[in-house]
Parts: structure tokens; C-alpha cells; sequence
């Protein structure tokens, strides 16, 4: 298990060079987040699929809604196992989180737009691609910007 050194009271970016955007500690943050993510992509992907093959919703309107709903769950799962150190409140953290979320989802929307509509990308391999640049800029996000673990 990870301990952090940091003594109580003080972020944890402050005062500990190792602790910068590529060092261990955000090394393990990056690998718990990418297992907490994909598990929320899964569910994502399969609302995503049941919204527009099954339901025919507007494939749009299926990625905007499939995206909020996986992206509360993965405040669950950041709060309890990917950024446990943070000293962010509950309530604030998922208001950060969620503005992260959408600042992630407008670069998944006009990805996902580019490659749908001027290359002809199928829905979910769109989906896919445009999620592996917007995952990495809402974790850079929210650990330095929201939990001030990097």
C-alpha cells in the first residue's frame, strides 16, 4: 500500500519535488485511474450502444448522456481509491470534477465530430479514439487542479 509522507495538513505537490507530474506517486495515481476509467468507459460505451442501436437516440445526445453518467461513477471511484489523499471536499471536488469532465467532454464531442462526420469513423471506434486525448487531459486536470495529488 502507498503511504504518502507528506505530513498532515499539507498538500501534497508542496515541497516534495517527487511528487511532480511524472514522478512515481503520479505514476500509480495514472495506472489507478486508467483501471477506474476503463471500467467506467465500459459502462460508457455500452450505454452509448444502447442509447443508439436500441433506442435509436441521436448518437450526440448518447455520448453527452452515456459520458455524465460514467463520469459520476468515476467520481465514486477517484475519491475512493484513485485520489484518497486529497484534502478536497466532497461537494467541491465533484463540482471540479465535473467542470473537468466537461471540459473533457467538449474535446470528446469535437474528436468524436471530426471523425464521424469528415472521415466517416464508425460512432464507437470514434468514441474510443477521442477518449484516449481527453482521458489524459481530465486526469492532468483533476490531479493538480481538483485533489492536489500532483
Amino acid at each position: 500500500m502507498f503511504h504518502s509522507p507528506i505530513e498532515p495538513g499539507r498538500r501534497v505537490s508542496e515541497g516534495h519535488p517527487h511528487y511532480g507530474l511524472f514522478s512515481r506517486h503520479t505514476a500509480v495515481l495514472f495506472v489507478r485511474n486508467a483501471v477506474s476509467s476503463s471500467t467506467c468507459f465500459a459502462i460508457d460505451m455500452a450505454l452509448i450502444w444502447v442509447m443508439v442501436s436500441r433506442l435509436g437516440i441521436d448518437k450526440f445526445v448518447a455520448v453527452t448522456v452515456g459520458f455524465l453518467i460514467a463520469n459520476s461513477l468515476n467520481y465514486v471511484l477517484a475519491r475512493v481509491w484513485v485520489f484518497r489523499e486529497s484534502d478536497r471536499g466532497i461537494f467541491t471536488g465533484y463540482v471540479y470534477f465535473l467542470t473537468n469532465a466537461l471540459i473533457g467532454l467538449a474535446v470528446i464531442l469535437a474528436g468524436f465530430a471530426l471523425l464521424t462526420g469528415v472521415f466517416g469513423a464508425h460512432y464507437l471506434l470514434a468514441r474510443v479514439m477521442v477518449s484516449l486525448v481527453a482521458g489524459t487531459l481530465v486526469f492532468v486536470l483533476n490531479a493538480t487542479l481538483n485533489f492536489h495529488e500532483v
